[in-house]
């Protein structure tokens, strides 16, 4: 059977392209094509479904939604202060009772 197929491009900045270079190694034995695949079917599908269901509901997700870039990893003194013991006074917070 004769295979047909669709070709897409992208242009990637450098760390981009190493994080799809990792990824398709990691996922899909060094292939592009199979790591795109992979992910659209693991997270294009039911997000399409999803958009779809908005605007079946009156929303035009293109108008009220958007996407933001996660921030990058805490770092271990941000992880570390966190965890911290906390300033609170040994005997907690004081409580404000309604008089």
């Amino acid at each position: 059977m004769a295979r047909t197929a669709v070709v897409r491009s992208a242009s990637l900045a450098p760390a981009d392209a190493e994080l799809v270079d990792d990824l398709a190694a990691e996922l899909s034995h060094g292939s592009f094509t199979e790591l795109t695949r992979t992910l659209l079917y693991t997270f294009g599908v039911p997000l399409k479904q999803r958009l779809e269901e908005l605007r079946e509901s009156g929303i035009e997700p293109s108008e009220r939604l958007f996407i933001t870039r996660p921030t990058p990893a805490d770092t271990e003194a941000q992880v570390q202060d966190f965890y911290a013991p906390s300033s609170w006074p040994e005997a907690g917070a004081r409580s404000h009772s309604p008089r």
